[in-house]
């Protein structure tokens, strides 16, 4: 596993050789470049190609826009609060999705219900895509979700009725301007003088449990 410091090394270069290509050739395209020699064409099934393929969807997710192809494609069946669903996919499989970047109240908070209610909205009925980042330890896809080309996630931070999950998505700025935006127009749970972020709100119901 690569270290902090050469990450950072790794990413300084990169920067480097895309303002240069930047400047010479008014496009940054070092990436497709090095795939060519590396597989050859852009579709092989190569560790290097899913890497690129990886990176580009990522980034599409971050920025709202909906990308060309899912890893998880159907429609919601359950919604359980205001970032989590049970999809249906095509083959009667169900998955249960965390959204990624975003925390919403839960259901006994203050605005849980709400920002369920908001979730509804925005999903049923509407045929769901959703990017999946990672799988979490109660067996969740967490990741981006698409409501015929709506990012969802993005879209209950703007509305005001979910958090900015910077602890674990510090790089969404995405996010993070949406939910300054949402504080400043007072939206949704922000209309509150001092609302309880849900992992404070975890945290406090966890010890007052163990009292």
């Amino acid at each position: 596993m690569l270290s902090p410091r050469n990450l950072v090394r790794i990413a300084v270069v990169l920067l480097g050789l895309s303002l240069f290509q930047l400047a010479t050739d008014g496009e940054i395209n070092w990436h497709r470049q090095a795939l060519d020699t590396f597989s050859g064409t852009r579709g092989e099934d190569t560790g290097w190609g899913k890497a690129v393929d990886s990176l580009e969807t990522a980034g599409a997710a971050r920025e709202g826009q909906a990308p060309t192809q899912f890893d998880l494609t159907g429609r919601v069946v359950r919604i359980a609060d205001g970032d989590t669903l049970s999809l249906l996919d095509a083959g009667n499989t169900q998955h249960k999705v965390r959204f990624y970047g975003i925390d919403a109240p839960e259901r006994d908070q203050p605005h849980g219900d709400r920002a369920r209610e908001a979730l509804v909205a925005l999903v049923s009925g509407k045929s769901l895509g959703v990017v999946v980042i990672e799988e979490d330890d109660y067996g969740r896809k967490v990741g981006t979700v698409y409501a015929e080309g709506r990012n969802v996630n993005l879209a209950m931070v703007q509305q005001g009725h979910a958090w900015w999950y910077q602890y674990f998505a510090r790089q969404e700025h995405a996010l993070e301007a949406a939910e300054r935006d949402a504080r400043s127009a007072r939206r949704g749970l922000w209309a509150a003088d001092d609302p309880m972020p849900p992992w404070d709100w975890r945290r406090q119901q966890r010890l007052n449990s163990s009292r």
